[in-house]
């Protein structure tokens, strides 16, 4: 098995552990049990991002019945009840967009807000004129190296790859073992249908930090192979050095596929692709649960910051070429690819020992966005949140929120409530403020290449719900928000009653700041796919621009 080098870092920041307190407010009594777990590690807290595919609301075990048999996520549940749950995360309402989001800490209407194919490039403008993450904007990851992380990545990526500038090493990770696209066949690792037909004809999409991962793909199942890399990387990692890992699945995403030996305890459920998407949960959180447990073996801990979300809210489309997304979003209205809560409010947590005692096991409710951790971590590590490529570059300032204080100061310093963030742009035609949420137009094309058509329809369609939820699903199939819907997203979490004719005071209000906010959007052309991206590795994807000088190799030798 080929393993990148470890690429040692020069003059890795020190910082004490009285700074460590000053930094997060914690009290006297828990910086005392942190300091006692952690006389060997490093004083900087470790953080472990764990990035969940296309995960229904309905689709988290803590969000059903106890008991329940058809989502069994214990694990994860245990991460809840020994963590922070939070109630109120958001996320763009598809994968690419939200990605970039985590990543930049833009709001996607700032970084990409295209369901865009890699491939794409516009050579007349070198700064925004490729899909994904604009080269000059830096990432999260960037920012942790300043302040001596070690920074490695696994899974999907989804954000950019035409430039290397826009890979996962070009933002930041010291080693990457994943993939660069929407979705690909779980084993063997080409490209799966997730969008229009591919120029290069569906090529190996397997990436490991200095080239194709050509000994890696068709050998196993591809969250096998992710899970051996991610636990590799937690067996060498020097615990006095402060760690991020990302690690990012393809489940739960399309196509579903499963090992046999996993649906078969589900074989009590009839619906085939239900049946899969509940044996893939159980599989992911199965890996979640060895993921902690190395953490723990390495006594790591108690010094560690877990965050776990989904990507965008749970897909419950059926779609010709891609198939059921076979989520369930309840009792949540809609689902991946539109505004309403199933597709933008997600399952997520924050656990591990780095959360105060007085904090775990409790729901927060305050708003956090996807956005909010590229700030919040750069507090975390005591660096500057401010993206000096970019405003050289003239592109969007950081729009996350430093949420650090809800997270790790202790319940009497930072009570629920206590939140900086009362407004959300979620997309060109939706803003949350306070209590009150506007839907304006419906879903969209996604391949749309002009203002009008990501503006949407005026009808806003909630799903299909053709994968055997059909009888529990109580709110229909669309609603006509061309003048737009109005709704106490407080008081009626489900969408169920648009207050429009009530308050239209508060509607127009809400539109015209809709308007001044799309008004700074970041809509630029892209370009279109370039076959240049399909021959820079013969049979593989990875970038193919901007690549000299940065250790590439491919062993590969084509007759």
């Amino acid at each position: 098995i080929h393993t990148p080098t470890h690429i040692p870092m020069a003059n890795p920041l020190s910082t004490t552990l009285l700074t460590l307190l000053s930094l997060f407010g914690w009290t006297i009594c828990e910086a005392a049990v942190a300091a006692e777990a952690n006389n060997s590690t490093s004083t900087k807290p470790n953080i472990v991002f764990i990035l969940v595919d296309d995960w229904g609301w309905d689709n988290a075990g803590y969000h059903r019945p106890p008991g329940d048999k058809e989502i069994v996520t214990p694990n994860i549940n245990s991460l809840v009840q020994e963590g922070i749950e939070l109630n109120r995360h958001y996320t763009y309402h598809y994968c690419s967009p939200s990605r970039s989001t985590l990543q930049s800490g833009r709001l996607a209407v700032h970084v990409n807000w295209g369901f865009d194919d890699p491939l794409r490039v516009n050579l007349e403008d070198p700064i925004t004129g490729m899909s994904g993450i604009p080269r000059n904007m830096t990432g999260f990851a960037e920012k942790l190296r300043e302040a001596g992380y070690r920074t490695h990545m696994t899974g999907k990526w989804d954000a950019g790859m035409a430039y290397w500038e826009q890979t996962p090493m070009g933002r930041g990770y010291e080693t990457f073992f994943g993939y660069y696209h929407h979705a690909e066949d779980y084993y063997s690792q080409r490209l799966s249908s997730s969008g229009p037909p591919d120029v290069c004809g569906n090529m190996v999409d397997l990436w490991n930090t200095t080239g194709p991962a050509r000994d890696r793909n068709g050998t196993a199942y591809v969250e096998e192979l992710f899970t051996e890399n991610t636990m590799g990387i937690l067996d060498r990692h020097n615990p006095k050095e402060p760690l991020f890992l990302f690690h990012s699945f393809h489940l739960l995403h399309t196509p579903l596929q499963i090992p046999e030996d996993w649906e078969e305890k589900f074989a009590w459920i009839d619906n085939d692709v239900r049946r899969k998407y509940a044996a893939m949960v159980h599989y992911m959180d199965h890996v979640v649960g060895q993921i902690v447990a190395k953490l723990k073996s390495k006594k790591m801990w108690e010094n560690t910051l877990v965050v776990m979300s989904s990507d965008n809210g749970g897909p419950t489309y059926n779609l010709v070429g891609i198939g059921a997304g076979a989520a369930s979003n309840l009792p949540l209205k809609g689902g991946k690819m539109s505004d309403w809560e199933g597709g933008i409010r997600v399952n997520a947590l924050v656990s591990g020992g780095a959360i105060p005692p007085s904090k775990r096991g409790t729901k927060l409710d305050d708003y956090i966005h996807m956005a909010d951790w590229y700030a919040t971590f750069c507090a975390i590590a005591g660096v500057d949140v401010h993206d000096q490529k970019a405003q050289a570059a003239g592109l969007p300032p950081v729009d996350g929120i430093d949420q650090s204080a809800l997270l790790l100061k202790s319940l009497e310093e930072a009570p629920p409530g206590s939140g900086q963030r009362t407004e959300i742009h979620h997309s060109v035609r939706a803003l949350t403020r306070g209590r009150w949420k506007l839907v304006s137009g419906g879903e969209f094309t996604p391949h749309g290449r002009n203002e009008s058509a990501a503006l949407g329809e005026p009808i806003a369609y909630f799903d299909d719900y053709l994968t055997g939820y059909e009888d529990h699903y109580p709110h229909g199939r669309s609603m006509w928000c061309d003048s737009g819907c109005l709704f106490d997203i407080q008081a009626d979490p489900i969408e169920a009653h648009d207050v429009a004719e009530e308050y239209p005071e508060i509607v127009e209000h809400m539109k015209q700041r809709l308007a001044e906010l799309n008004a700074n959007n970041l809509f630029v052309n892209r370009g279109q796919a370039s076959r240049d991206g399909c021959a820079r590795w013969p049979g593989f994807y990875g970038p193919w621009l901007a690549t000299e000088g940065h250790g590439l190799e491919d062993n590969f030798n084509f007759v």
